[in-house]
């Protein structure tokens, strides 16, 4: 057995090594393999986040046909959950996107009409100023000039650049191509993982027992469970907070007198599903809304959103995510930083549980070696 881990520490060691002196060679290699991956990890998360759901409508199943002819159906009933699930999910997304986008749409085409007399206006403002402060016609020729280089500058630019702006319109577009090709082959994994949800837990079960100590498999076992209790929790309280921020968020707009409370509110919901990034984006798109239907109320806005994030922060947030990750806000940036960094909106919606489940198993780790020691009560 000592033989055994031997050689596999020399192993290691030996690739180890390798991957150090050649890390060019290495870094391609993880990003291509990165790469082959990444529809999968897509659909691992699309499987944990329809899960949450599918497991509700599953117990909920059993409770009615419990008795039934369907209660053996154990198939039927993992179907038709899933696309319940698929169904409800994609309707909820579906409303979002139906009643904000013409919202926007609106705002945008009535913001461009507005830019004709608003730049009537700054030219009328620009004219009593240069009155006030005694500028000449020679001063007004100059600034039109030092304009007319300016965009000449930046139109020889395009014109000398067309090659490049075609290649990286060419790059944007197979980008694209890319994103919707690996978010269609996760979904197909997803449907895949939650049909065969207990067939897998079960295979990867008896092959870690198998290939590993018992000591070591009851660890990774327990590690798992852990891990689904906490990413279970995280997604459920996630919904649970976004709804009440959403409900919250409305009442007070309409209270206060706000335009577009719905859609706003609504956007607030969504978006609070991803941390920090989420609550930028709603209140940019917030601030343009109300920019353009009352200008004169975007501050209110933006105090009343300040309000709104405090208390999510400060109240929601720990009595009803807190609960199920355990981590503080501190914790909670770090993960969300280095996810979004490593994998971009998915990491850093994943970052959160994922970091949950490290500190809580090293925890019992330090409370496992102080207890052996005889030293918990060190504070």
């Amino acid at each position: 057995m000592k033989n055994k881990n031997l050689y596999g520490v020399i192993a290691f060691a030996a690739v180890l090594c390798w991957a150090l002196w050649n890390y060019d060679v290495s870094l391609k290699l993880l990003d291509n393999f990165y790469k082959v991956i990444l529809p999968f990890l897509i659909g691992g998360f699309i499987a944990f986040i329809v899960n949450v759901l599918m497991t509700k409508l599953e117990v909920l199943w059993d409770k009615l046909f419990s008795k039934g002819p369907l209660d053996k159906l154990e198939k039927v009933k993992r179907i038709i959950c899933l696309l319940l699930s698929i169904a409800i999910i994609a309707a909820f997304f579906a409303f979002t996107v139906l009643l904000v986008l013409p919202e926007l749409n609106s705002s945008v085409k009535t913001l461009i009409k507005l830019i004709p007399p608003a730049v009537e206006k700054m030219n009328v403002y620009l004219q009593e100023k240069a009155t006030q402060f005694n500028m000449f016609e020679d001063d007004f020729l100059y600034l039109q000039k030092q304009w007319n280089n300016l965009y000449q500058t930046v139109f020889q630019f395009i014109q000398d650049n067309k090659s490049l702006l075609l290649s990286r319109t060419w790059i944007a577009t197979t980008t694209v191509l890319d994103v919707v090709t690996n978010f269609a082959i996760g979904i197909v994994a997803a449907v895949y993982l939650l049909l065969e949800k207990d067939v897998l837990a079960r295979s990867l079960k008896r092959t870690v027992y198998a290939f590993t100590t018992k000591d070591r498999a009851d660890y990774l076992v327990r590690a798992a469970k852990i891990s689904q209790k906490v990413f279970h929790g995280y997604v459920a309280g996630q919904f649970s907070e976004a709804l009440i921020l959403g409900c919250m968020c409305f009442v007070g707009m309409l209270v206060i007198g706000l335009p577009y409370a719905l859609v706003i509110s609504v956007l607030v919901a969504v978006l609070g599903l991803i941390p920090i990034l989420g609550t930028i984006i709603s209140a940019t798109i917030g601030c343009f809304l109300i920019l353009v239907a009352a200008p004169e109320k975007i501050w209110v806005f933006l105090i009343f959103f300040i309000i709104l994030q405090r208390i999510e922060g400060d109240i929601l947030y720990p009595k009803i995510v807190g609960k199920a990750v355990g981590l503080s806000e501190l914790w909670v940036l770090v993960a969300v930083t280095v996810g979004g960094s490593v994998a971009g909106i998915m990491g850093m919606v994943m970052s959160v549980p994922l970091c949950s489940v490290i500190y809580t198993l090293f925890s019992e780790k330090v409370e496992q070696s102080l207890t052996e020691k005889n030293m918990r009560d060190i504070d």
